[in-house]
């Protein structure tokens, strides 16, 4: 009697174990594939009525940096979403930048950043007084790259002077440097990755394909690849994607070159695992391999995004009923059964799950220092409404 009692008990022990397991596996997803799910824990409403997106936010200073989708103007915004001022700056006056506004980000308590396409980087004061111009460092004007959602600079401070780390694909001369010519080769010589200090002006190209990128190891040329680039502003750690492949560099750069700390292996069950080989003479409408669109600092470590593309057999259907195939509402319903963004979260070195759905309406606008992702669906919102809403987001526990 006494051993069927223990053999009971022990029965009933092990269902107790398998069933905590199991609940535990479903309330903690493991693994880099994992979906992680995210939850809203306040929202930014802001009293304008255009379309804004976000640029900037550093909980540390209370300040949100906020754009104007139609007329590219920069408004300064508490947490409390109100509009502290909106800077007039896109003329040629004595505190304007021209009108090729192209991004904006805070710098520290006293002055920010803007961006001119065509001009390089201006810093202002809060009252919206320019303080200084600093000019692109171009070896000519080969191509022009503009995102709709992230700016392609970082100001931050280093050793109390401040730093300017972004992405500048004309920093090279394309026609001495020729992708065409070189092959694979065109990756030891192509820097895109500068950092620019503000004070003395002195600016240097850094990293931009890393020895250990598979493509440049392997010595195949997958397209130009120009590489997106981050840095976390408390702990100086740098991110560098090249935007084909499947490979997170992260450095260390506190010092004054970038330090290697960890490669991370990113992927998603909509990334092919080798990066095919690029044809130098195929049209580029065709190409549907997702390329790496977005890279930001998350908390402690950094949010990856792409989007999956419109394959080629469909595209050359479209294309055949039109040149401006991209007019046509068949294009549309294409882009939006096929073009959909997916993100990976890396943390500690490593990919700790995917982002494939969000709880609210929109698209991932920004992501912090402090770990807060923001959604913004200001420009297509499922209700039509006379101001903006930016949804708050953290990675459920």
């Amino acid at each position: 009697m006494r051993s069927l009692k223990t053999t009971l008990a022990c029965t009933v022990t092990v269902l107790i174990s398998l069933v905590s397991c199991g609940e535990s596996e479903k309330r903690k997803p493991a693994g880099p594939t994992a979906e992680l799910k995210l939850e809203v824990v306040d929202s930014l409403i802001v009293d304008e009525l255009e379309p804004l997106v976000m640029d900037d936010h550093r909980g540390d200073l209370g300040y949100y940096l906020l754009r104007n989708t139609k007329s590219r103007q920069p408004l300064l915004v508490d947490e409390q979403g109100t509009v502290i001022q909106e800077f007039d700056i896109l003329n040629d006056g004595p505190d304007g930048i021209g009108s090729y506004g192209s991004g904006y980000r805070l710098l520290d308590d006293t002055t920010w950043v803007a961006q001119n396409l065509m001009d390089g980087y201006y810093i202002f004061d809060y009252q919206g007084s320019r303080k200084k111009h600093l000019s692109p460092h171009r070896a000519g004007l080969f191509s022009i790259s503009v995102y709709a959602n992230r700016t392609t600079f970082t100001p931050y401070l280093k050793g109390g002077k401040a730093h300017i780390l972004g992405e500048e694909p004309n920093a090279f001369d394309h026609k001495s440097i020729s992708a065409k010519e070189l092959g694979s080769k065109f990756y030891d010589s192509a820097k895109t990755i500068f950092d620019y200090e503000v004070q003395s002006e002195d600016f240097k190209l850094i990293s931009t394909f890393p020895k250990a990128w598979r493509p440049k190891a392997e010595e195949r040329y997958v397209g130009l690849s120009f590489p997106l680039v981050t840095i976390n502003r408390k702990s100086l750690k740098m991110a560098l994607l090249p935007t084909v492949g499947n490979q997170l560099f992260i450095y260390d750069y506190s010092g004054d070159s970038p330090v290697l700390e960890d490669t991370v292996l990113l992927s998603h069950r909509h990334r092919p695992d080798t990066a095919p080989d690029a044809k130098l003479d195929a049209e580029k409408w065709l190409e549907d391999y997702p390329l790496f669109t977005d890279l930001r600092v998350c908390g402690d470590g950094f949010l990856v995004g792409f989007y999956t593309r419109i394959p080629a057999d469909v595209l050359k259907e479209l294309r055949a009923k039109s040149e401006e195939y991209y007019k046509l509402p068949e294009f549309k319903k294409a882009s939006a059964q096929y073009a959909k963004p997916y993100h990976m979260l890396v943390q500690n070195g490593e990919q700790v799950g995917v982002i494939d759905e969000l709880p609210v309406h929109g698209g991932i606008n920004f992501a912090d220092e402090d770990g807060f992702i923001y959604v913004n669906d200001n420009s297509d919102p499922e209700v039509e409404r006379d101001y903006n809403v930016f949804y708050k987001l953290k990675v459920k526990q």
